[in-house]
């Protein structure tokens, strides 16, 4: 399952210190600035790509702090992003080794 989430940048430090609990480093979600991610927000991008069990209890965990998922036309195009960046950073490796 792979989910998106937005984060506003006055909410970073409560987002970086709830990242830091091992659960998260275990999960190993992607962070971005939005903007970045071709996003007209302010703020960070969280892309999240699990098992169902855990991209749930990870949703769970989202929705008590300030972060939002995005669904839809824009949650595709940021899901697009996230993977095309997966991707450009494979071919960069396999090119490194291959």
């Amino acid at each position: 399952m792979e989910l998106v989430y937005t984060c506003p940048m006055g909410s970073s430090k409560e987002m970086q210190k709830m990242l830091d609990e091992e659960f998260w480093k275990r999960l190993g979600p992607t962070v971005r600035e939005c903007k970045a991610m071709g996003l007209e927000k302010e703020g960070m991008c969280l892309y999240i790509k699990a098992k169902d069990e855990l991209a749930a209890e990870a949703a769970k965990l989202l929705a008590e702090a300030a972060a939002t998922e995005l669904k839809g036309e824009e949650g595709e195009k940021l899901l697009q992003a996230f993977r095309e960046e997966a991707e450009a950073a494979e071919a960069g490796m396999g090119a490194m080794f291959g």
